[in-house]
């Protein structure tokens, strides 16, 4: 099952976008089903590849490492629920930015999607 981009979009949480300690991080909200999480691709930011050892996924259910994640160690997704995407790295300049990201559900395959946000 394929989900428009425009319908992902929909889980990111516009103004999130902030630079923290030793990074940056950003929020999304499920808003249309539950998921699990199998896999994820490096975060692009304006194109940067960021890997998947300085990114950090936190949600009430706990936190994980980007390459941490797989078949046999998956990350819930759960409607209603904030997740946070941490990452380690220089701090972003003030300005627009385009997030590229990508993950991979058991239940609806590949999710890729952009987003534009300000810091």
């Amino acid at each position: 099952m394929q989900i428009p981009a425009f319908l992902l979009r929909k889980l990111y949480i516009k103004g999130s976008l902030e630079n923290v300690d030793e990074g940056f991080s950003f929020k999304l909200k499920n808003s249309l089903s539950p998921g699990t999480t199998t896999a994820v691709a490096p975060i692009k930011v304006n194109g940067n590849e960021y890997s998947l050892d300085s990114t950090t996924i936190r949600s009430v259910d706990g936190e994980i490492l980007g390459s941490d994640i797989s078949e046999n160690n998956t990350f819930p997704i759960k409607v209603g629920v904030e997740i946070e995407i941490f990452v380690k790295g220089d701090p972003l300049p003030e300005g627009e930015h385009t997030i590229d990201l990508s993950l991979t559900t058991k239940e609806a395959g590949t999710l890729a999607f952009d987003v534009t946000d300000s810091i």
